[in-house]
């Protein structure tokens, strides 16, 4: 009968890689196998020489000759330290294998600790106790390690410590495919996705006395970093499957979806088209192209529209041509571009992430007020979110490849789809069209990023990186060349003033770095309650949770984490700026909502998940119940509704509130959930319809101008505005002469008045206004029409009773 204070009896196989350690190989194998005699009865040594050009293998094949239990494995050529080990792994016998370096620097002894540790574990991972390496090393290698347990979730404190034990079941899983040292974090990361226990114990750790190490900080921390986040990336974040085609029997539903999501858009983005044109974007861009129409050409007029780009101005010329000039008209071309920006988000997310997902990002975007109110307005970033959103969605339909978890090192890719290529090309081409440099910038950095992250991604040649370019500059590169030509200069200020100097050194609408934060989380309310719990889902490192993480998400995260940084980095900033990062974050949101509570809920009905899901829809509903009412009792206030308009929406909200306060809906996740829908589709569209023209009409000179254009009169009368342009004026009044002077040029406004018998002014109210009146000259006097805003809209004349003299010197 076997002693129970015996230790059992375990086989051991060390592996020990070498590359070119003559020096130190004979003392190695010696204390490699004393140790391990002291230690257990049964065990191998294995050295794995790497293709050594100095007399390593000699060595060892000498020191095998009087070691029964030393074998010596080699490769024809150096395939690396990854390699080496994998080698020694799979020639392995015994049921523990260890391994060490050949650069002596472990006291092998210490395997005796690690060793019992695989009876309940299936690592041991040693720790470097004193270690006695360089500084700067040491240094390196706790940064390395830290981003390794935050990235990895390997909750290992050294993981590069080259003394390690495995059971031999637990080590077939873990093979290591990297041919260099990011064999331990591999084999480390994919032992805690796998879920198999690791134990540590610190090891004593003593400096290097012959040989030179093959770790090189120039070259090897770069590649290891190199290797380390695309396998974070890949692996760990987002290791999931693509999805595959709808059955049959769900295309209808799919198809229905579809139609609703439609509808739902189009009562969004074309309600109330009357709505009038806001000072100063939508009215120039309306005005624009006015004169492109009456123009009849493609090229921007001159100055003060050099630097606005032909495509939105182009389509609403046409939208003319079809409508007549009309501010409905301009307004079709801009709910156009949004409810287009929707159905590319469900396409995009319908290629990549599939048709849940795909309904539910298309629905959060379209159900998110500031994306609703943003998209409605007549400006070039409504035209651009579209134009990027196609961009990113063909690219990504052009890299997108097969998944190959297996051949992760290897160079194995998916396969390259030169259509979608070209129509992200042309795609990538209207944006530049659209504003200008920045869709290439908004494009390029996510798509040549998610390339190097994702290695299962296809590998277009260098002469197709080329290519994308060439068109997307080319499609755009005639109308720059035409405005050149038509205005000297143009190029420089575009390119330069416009583009560089705004990004780096703002002259204008200067806001602080966090200015599209707060916008965003409020703008995109109630769904963005739902990022605490996305961000907890991205942070598991567990096997099923990364499953539900498909690799098109990354690059969904890329396009929005891009574009988020690269509109807050830039010193100028406006709220529309923020339209082209609304869509990948929605698509996210929508990915999460699939992941996470759909498919959640129809695998654990009843469970403590849906419990919790149909909770937080409740609250999410009540909070946009409570927005209606408090925004149906602020609007009356501040001039938005009449009171007694007012009194229904509250109405409305009340009695929600009171419904949805039903103890059933905490219970019942999906009709929680429709609720929440429902509810936020109903305060919007009495936003949109009720209180968003109201708003409107507070920065806009409609109300103004338009009854003077109705009125007309057989000899014009003179117009100016001052101290800057409205263009309002010209739009409303058909007129090209309207005149604009600044504070600067006060003295020759006076003397273009005193020139006319009456002129028609539009004045800023307040110091400007006041500067004018002090400098009207004696028997002139200013007659108010109204006042809109800020703006003042009178008549300047010579008073009635004033000499005929002083009509001589006005020439008449």
């Amino acid at each position: 009968m076997a002693d129970p204070h015996t230790p059992p009896r375990r086989r051991l196989s060390l592996v020990i890689p070498a590359y070119n350690e003559e020096a130190g190989i004979r003392q190695a194998v010696a204390e490699a196998d004393a140790a391990l005699a002291s230690i257990t009865s049964v065990y191998e040594i294995l050295v794995v020489d790497d293709g050594s050009s100095d007399g390593t293998a000699a060595v060892v094949a000498e020191e095998a000759r009087r070691r029964p239990a030393l074998r010596l494995l080699r490769h024809a050529t150096n395939r690396g330290y990854g390699a080496a080990l994998r080698t020694g792994f799979e020639a392995a016998r015994f049921e523990h294998v260890a391994f060490t370096d050949a650069d002596c620097q472990f006291y092998l002894d210490d395997l005796s600790s690690l060793l019992p540790l695989t009876d309940v574990c299936d690592v041991a991972a040693g720790y470097r106790v004193g270690r006695q390496d360089a500084r700067q090393r040491r240094l390196l290698s706790w940064g390395y390690n830290a981003a390794v347990r935050t990235l990895l979730g390997t909750r290992v404190r050294d993981v590069d410590c080259a003394l390690k034990v495995f059971r031999r079941e637990a080590l077939a899983e873990l093979l290591p495919q990297s041919p260099g040292f990011f064999v331990n974090t591999e084999m480390l990361a994919r032992a805690r996705q796998l879920g198999h226990r690791v134990a540590e114990a610190g090891v004593r750790h003593r400096p290097r006395l012959r040989g030179s190490s093959k770790v090189s900080v120039l070259r090897d921390v770069p590649r290891v970093l190199g290797a380390l986040l695309p396998f974070w990336w890949s692996r760990v974040l987002f290791p999931g499957v693509q999805p595959t085609s709808p059955r049959v029997a769900t295309r209808g539903l799919e198809s229905l979806a579809l139609v609703a999501l439609i509808v739902v858009a189009a009562l969004f983005f074309f309600a109330r088209p009357g709505t009038p044109l806001q000072e100063p974007q939508e009215a120039r861009f309306a005005e624009v192209a006015r004169q492109m129409s009456a123009e009849e050409t493609w090229v921007v007029p001159g100055q003060p529209f050099a630097d606005k780009p032909p495509l939105l101005p182009g389509l609403v010329m046409l939208s003319y041509r079809l409508f007549g000039v009309h501010d409905w008209a301009a307004r079709l071309v801009a709910g156009g571009a949004g409810l287009a920006t929707v159905l590319l988000t469900w396409f995009w997310g319908r290629r990549v992430l599939g048709a849940r997902p795909a309904f539910a990002g298309a629905l959060v975007l379209c159900l998110s007020a500031h994306f609703i109110y943003l998209g409605r307005l007549l400006t070039t970033d409504t035209l651009l979110a579209a134009c990027v959103v196609a961009a990113w969605a063909a690219a990504h339909a052009a890299l997108a490849g097969k998944k190959v978890p297996d051949t992760f090192f290897k160079k194995v890719s998916g396969t390259f789809s030169r259509g979608w290529w070209l129509l992200s090309a042309l795609a990538c081409g209207l944006g530049l069209l659209t504003k200008g440099p920045v869709a290439l910038a908004l494009v390029a950095v996510p798509v040549v990023a998610y390339r190097w992250l994702d290695r299962r991604t296809a590998r277009p040649s260098p002469a197709w990186w080329a290519f994308y370019v060439v068109t997307a500059v080319g499609l755009a590169a005639p109308w720059y060349a035409a405005q050149e030509i038509a205005e000297p200069g143009f190029l420089v200020d575009f390119l330069w003033r416009q583009h560089v100097l705004r990004f780096a050194a703002p002259f204008d609408h200067e806001e602080p770095v966090w200015f599209f934060l707060p916008r965003l989380v409020l703008g995109m309310l109630p769904w963005t309650l739902l990022l605490p719990g996305f961000v907890r889902f991205l942070g598991r490192h567990s096997a099923r949770a990364a499953a539900r993480r498909p690799p098109a998400l990354g690059f969904v995260l890329l396009t929005f984490a891009w574009s988020l940084l690269f509109f807050s980095a830039s010193g100028c900033k406006r709220a529309t700026y923020v339209l082209p990062v609304m869509p990948p974050l929605a698509l996210a949101l929508g990915c999460y909502l699939d992941a996470v509570i759909a498919r959640g809920l129809a695998a654990r009905a009843g469970s403590a998940l849906a419990r919790h899901s149909a909770a937080f829809a409740y609250r999410a509903t009540q909070l946009v119940l409570v927005a209606g009412l408090a925004g149906s009792l602020v609007a009356p206030a501040v001039g938005l509704l009449r009171w007694p308009v007012a009194v229904l929406p509250a109405a409305a909200a009340v009695g929600g509130l009171l419904f949805v306060s039903r103890p059933q809906w905490r219970a019942r996740p999906r009709a929680a959930w429709g609720l929440c829908v429902a509810a936020t589709f109903a305060l919007l569209f009495a936003g949109v319809y009720g209180l968003l023209p109201n708003y409107a009409r507070k920065f806009s000179l409609r109300g103004q101008v338009r009854p003077l254009a109705e009125a007309g009169q057989e000899a014009p009368l003179p117009v100016v505005c001052y101290p800057r342009r409205w263009d309002s004026v010209s739009f409303y009044l058909r007129r090209d002469d309207v005149q604009v002077y600044t504070p600067a040029e006060l003295p020759q406004l006076v003397e273009a008045l005193r020139a006319h018998r009456e002129t028609l002014v539009f004045v800023k109210s307040g110091a400007p206004l006041e500067a004018l009146l002090a400098d009207l000259p004696p028997g002139m006097e200013f007659v108010p029409h109204g006042r809109q805003g800020t703006v003042t809209v009178g008549r300047v004349r010579y008073r009635l009773e004033a000499p005929a003299a002083l009509y001589a010197q006005a020439g008449e």
